[in-house]
């Protein structure tokens, strides 16, 4: 099978796209809950719950990017097996 990305940075995707999600995920549920921290200043985004969901769209984006590199992964195991059976 053929990959699009090395062992190191299918990992290091994995791993950042992890972290991503848990980070997105959280801080969407905080703007969905309309944490005061994050709502109440001048700056803050006028409809907490529109950015709550860009935050949700972004999480699933990364779920992808998660997968994708997950699969390089576990391709380059498998090919790796392959090759020492030989």
């Amino acid at each position: 099978m053929k990959t699009f990305v090395s062992p190191g940075n299918a990992v290091c995707c994995s791993l950042l796209s992890f972290c991503g999600i848990i980070f997105l995920v959280l801080l969407g549920i905080a703007f969905d809950a309309r944490v005061e921290v994050l709502t109440e200043y001048v700056d803050d985004p006028d409809d907490p719950h529109a950015t709550a969901t860009a935050c949700f769209t972004a999480a699933i984006i990364y779920a992808c990017f998660l997968a994708f590199c997950g699969c390089q992964t576990l391709v380059h195991k498998y090919n790796s097996r392959n090759q020492i059976q030989l």
